[in-house]
C-alpha cells in the first residue's frame, strides 16, 4: 500500500508535506579551514582574553575585548558555548547587540568561535560564543548529506490526500508551522533565558501593517523585522563591492526590488570562497539557497532589551547554500536563482495603477508567506482602503514546463476590509503557492508570478435568500427553470433566472436541485469525483489547481445530482461500472472506496459576488401532467 500523506489547504496548517526540492552538494574550491588556526573547545580555560570584531557604522571593522568566563558543555545535542564578558565599543551601555551574531573572537590570534547568544534585559555584555570548530562540524556534516540525499534520492510514485481543497480563503500557516527546525531558543535552567540574538530585519518599503504580520510569523524564529530602507547610491557605490571579511556586515536577502527584506549579520571567518556567520541558524533550512550580500550599518539603536544594528543590504555577492543549528554558511560568486513577482494595483476609478517588482527567495517553506506579504503590502502602499469594497483580481502562475495556473475572480464582503483583508484577498494565491512548492509528487519551478489588482468603493456582495421553479415535475428532456431571488448589500431584492435542460434519458424519480456560490460547486465538484483528492502525479495535482480556479464568485451554480456512475479505487476513477463489479469493490474486506458520481449543471453570471446555498427537490416523470408551483426557504 502506498503512504498517503495528509496536506491541509485550506490554509490554517499544514501536516508534513514532503518537499522534493533536489539540492546540488556545494563544490568547494579550497580546503576547509586550518585546525591549527581556531581553538577546540577543550583548551578554553576561564580567564583567557581576547578580541572580537564588529562593525558599528559603514563598514569600519572595530574590536572589542572579550573574557572568558566558563565553558558550557551539551547546552543542546553536540553542541558547546563559551561564555564570554565583552568590552569595549560601547557595549557596556548597549549590551549584546542584535546583528552582532557571527562577530568573531580571536584569543592569541586564534580564532574562538562567534557571538550568538544573549539575555534579554541584561545588565552587563555576557554573550554565549558558539565555538567556530562546531560551525565547521555542522556545515561539513550538511554538505554531506545534501550530497548523499541527492545521489540517493527516491524517484517512487508517490500519493497525496488533500483535504478541502476548494477552501482558498483561510489564512495561510504561519511560517513557524511550516519550518521544522528553526531556531530554537537556548533557555531555562541554569543558562537562564539564554537565546539566540535576535537578526535584524531590515524592511523598506513595507508598511506598518505587513511589518506587523512579518513580526507575528517571523519573530518566534528569530526574526527581528524593523522599518528600515535601501542604502544611498553613493554609499552603495563606494562599499558595494568591498568583500567580506571577518566581522563586516553579513546581509541575507528574503526580497529584493521594489521592496526589499533582508537579514543583517556578522561574517565569522571567510575561507577560500566559503563565508561563514551568525553562530546560530537563520531559519534551521539546512540545504537552501537564498542571496548572500554585502551590508552597511546606519547606526547602533540602544535598548533596554537588546539593542539592535539598524543596517541596509547592498550588494548581492553570492548564495547562502546552508543554514545550520551552529552557523550559517554560504560561498562568494554563484547567483542565487531568484522567483520574479509583479504586482499592479489601481485603487479608485480615476487613479492611476502603479506596478510593483520584486524577486523572492524560492525557499518553499518561506515562499507562501513571503509571495502573501508582498502582495498585501502593494495594496497597503496605496494609502486606506474604502470600508466598502470591491475587488477584481487576476493572477498567473507561470511554471517551468507545466504551463500557467491563472484565474481571474472578484472579491467583496466584510472578510476583506479591516486589517486582515488585504491576507484574506491573496490567501488563493498564497495556497497555490504553497501546494506547488510543497507538493509530495515532484520538483515545480515557478518562473514567474504576476497579480493584477483594481480596487473600487462600495460591497457588491448578494445573498441567495429564496429559489422558485417554475414546476416541481417535469418529464425528461424537458427545461428545470429556477427563480432566485438575491438581496444585494444595501440594495433591492433582484432576481436572476436559471434554466437546466433534463436529459431525455434521465430516469424517472425525485431529485434535488441546489442553487449554491462557487465555494459550494466547487465543494460538490470535488465530493462527486473524490479520486481528484488522490493525486498520484503532478499533473494531478496541477490539475486540482486549475478546477479550482474556474468558478468565479459572481455566478450562480444550479446543480441537479446523477446516480451513482462509478468508483474511486486507490486515486482512480472507474466510471460506469456494472452493480456487481461495484460490489466487490466496495466489499467491506478491502480498501473503502468512494462513489463517483456527477451534477447536470447551469451557470449564470450576475454582477454581484454571491454566497449562500438553497436545496429545492422535484420530481422527473414521464406524462407529468399538471403541475404544481413551489416556493422554498431553507
Amino acid at each position: 500500500m502506498r503512504p498517503t500523506l495528509a496536506v491541509r489547504l485550506a490554509g490554517v496548517w499544514c501536516l508534513g508535506l514532503l518537499t522534493l526540492t533536489v539540492f546540488q552538494a556545494p563544490t568547494a574550491k579550497g580546503a576547509e579551514p586550518d585546525p591549527k588556526l581556531y581553538w577546540d573547545v577543550e583548551q578554553i580555560r576561564p580567564g583567557m582574553k581576547g578580541t572580537g570584531k564588529t562593525v558599528m557604522v559603514g563598514i569600519k571593522l572595530e574590536e572589542f575585548g572579550a573574557e572568558v568566563l566558563g565553558v558550557m558543555r551539551d547546552v543542546s545535542p553536540g553542541r558547546d558555548m563559551v561564555l564570554c564578558r565583552l568590552t569595549g565599543c560601547n557595549l557596556e551601555h548597549d549590551g549584546i547587540i542584535q546583528g552582532m551574531s557571527g562577530s568573531p573572537i580571536y584569543i592569541d590570534g586564534k580564532l574562538l568561535g562567534a557571538v550568538a547568544y544573549a539575555w534579554e534585559f541584561a545588565k552587563d555584555p555576557i554573550a554565549g560564543v558558539t565555538p567556530f570548530s562546531q560551525m565547521v562540524q555542522f556545515v561539513r556534516s550538511s554538505d554531506k548529506r545534501i550530497a548523499a540525499e541527492a545521489k540517493e534520492h527516491d524517484q517512487a510514485p508517490r500519493t497525496a490526500r488533500l483535504d478541502a481543497p476548494w477552501d482558498r480563503d483561510g489564512a495561510l500557516a504561519t511560517t513557524g508551522a511550516l519550518l521544522a527546525g528553526g531556531p530554537t531558543a537556548v533557555s531555562g535552567g541554569g543558562l537562564g533565558g539564554m537565546k539566540a540574538i535576535a537578526t535584524p530585519l531590515a524592511a523598506s518599503g513595507f508598511s506598518p501593517r505587513a511589518l506587523a504580520v512579518l513580526a507575528d510569523r517571523l519573530g518566534p524564529l528569530g526574526m527581528a523585522p524593523m522599518a528600515g530602507g535601501a542604502a544611498q547610491a553613493a554609499v552603495l557605490k563606494a562599499e558595494g563591492d568591498k568583500p567580506l571579511v571577518p566581522g563586516s556586515p553579513l546581509s541575507i536577502a528574503l526580497v529584493t526590488g521594489d521592496f526589499d527584506l533582508s537579514g543583517i549579520g556578522t561574517v565569522t571567518h571567510v575561507e577560500g570562497d566559503r563565508v561563514y556567520g551568525f553562530g546560530h541558524p537563520m531559519f534551521g533550512l539546512g540545504a537552501c539557497e537564498l542571496p548572500l550580500m554585502t551590508g552597511y550599518i546606519h547606526t547602533v539603536y540602544p535598548r533596554a532589551s537588546v539593542s539592535m544594528k539598524m543596517g541596509s543590504p547592498l550588494k548581492i555577492v553570492g548564495v547562502l547554500d546552508t543554514d545550520v543549528s551552529t552557523a550559517v554558511a554560504g560561498r562568494v560568486g554563484p547567483m542565487p536563482d531568484l522567483l520574479p513577482m509583479q504586482v499592479t494595483v489601481k485603487v479608485g476609478r480615476y487613479s492611476e495603477p502603479r506596478t510593483y517588482r520584486v524577486q523572492v527567495v524560492r525557499e518553499p517553506h518561506l515562499l507562501p508567506t513571503l509571495v502573501l506579504t508582498v502582495l498585501s503590502n502593494a495594496i497597503d502602499t496605496e494609502g486606506d482602503l474604502p470600508e466598502e469594497l470591491t475587488a477584481r483580481v487576476s493572477a498567473t502562475i507561470e511554471l517551468d514546463g507545466q504551463g500557467a495556473i491563472t484565474w481571474t475572480d472578484t472579491f467583496s464582503g466584510p472578510r476583506y476590509t479591516g486589517a486582515l483583508g488585504p491576507a484574506m484577498l491573496f490567501s488563493p494565491i498564497a495556497s497555490d503557492v504553497n501546494l506547488l512548492v510543497r507538493n509530495p509528487m515532484a520538483p515545480v519551478r515557478i518562473k514567474s508570478i504576476t497579480c493584477d489588482v483594481n480596487i473600487t468603493s462600495g460591497r457588491t456582495l448578494a445573498e441567495i435568500e429564496s429559489v422558485r421553479l417554475a414546476s416541481d415535475r417535469l418529464e425528461p428532456g424537458e427545461t428545470l427553470k429556477a427563480a432566485v431571488t438575491l438581496k444585494p448589500f444595501k440594495g433591492e431584492r433582484q432576481q436572476v433566472e436559471l434554466t437546466l435542460p433534463i436529459p431525455a434519458d434521465l430516469p424517472e424519480g425525485s431529485y434535488e436541485a441546489v442553487v449554491c456560490d462557487a465555494a459550494n460547486t466547487l465543494r460538490r465538484r470535488f465530493r462527486n469525483e473524490p479520486h481528484l483528492l488522490e493525486p498520484r502525479d503532478l499533473p494531478a495535482v496541477l490539475q486540482v489547481l486549475r478546477l479550482r480556479a474556474e468558478p468565479k464568485r459572481t455566478a450562480l451554480y444550479l446543480h441537479v445530482p446523477r446516480a451513482d456512475r462509478g468508483l474511486a479505487v486507490r486515486g482512480q476513477a472507474l466510471p460506469n461500472l456494472p452493480g456487481s463489479a461495484r460490489a466487490v469493490l466496495a466489499d467491506h474486506r478491502t480498501t473503502p472506496q468512494h462513489a463517483v458520481r456527477s451534477d447536470l449543471i447551469a451557470v449564470e453570471e450576475t454582477p454581484w459576488v454571491v454566497e449562500g446555498t438553497q436545496t429545492l427537490r422535484f420530481t422527473v416523470v414521464k406524462d407529468s401532467g399538471i403541475t404544481f408551483k413551489l416556493t422554498s426557504h431553507e
